[in-house]
């Protein structure tokens, strides 16, 4: 892309958005950072399958522990609140 064209384009975005709203502008402001944010990540994880595969499986491994551990908790309170009794 040339300079001219970088101004060119540059100009006409700026000419647009003088005329916008603030809760546009906050709308536009927004939508940019969660492009920036979706890029950022894609960076950092890129989207191989086996990659992808793995957190899948890593998501359910920590999905079956928090069940287990809020089982636990609800033994262990109902134990604390005489609901279950040992034997």
């Amino acid at each position: 892309m040339s300079m001219q064209n970088e101004t060119n384009t540059k100009a006409e975005i700026i000419t647009l958005l003088e005329t916008r709203t603030e809760v546009s502008l906050e709308n536009i402001r927004q939508f940019i950072l969660d492009l920036d944010e979706r890029d950022y990540t894609e960076f950092l994880y890129p989207s191989d399958p086996d990659f992808a595969e793995e957190l899948e499986g890593r998501a359910a491994e920590a999905k079956g522990m928090l069940e287990t551990l809020m089982d636990v908790e609800v033994t262990l309170r109902g134990l604390a609140l005489g609901r279950i009794k040992v034997q």
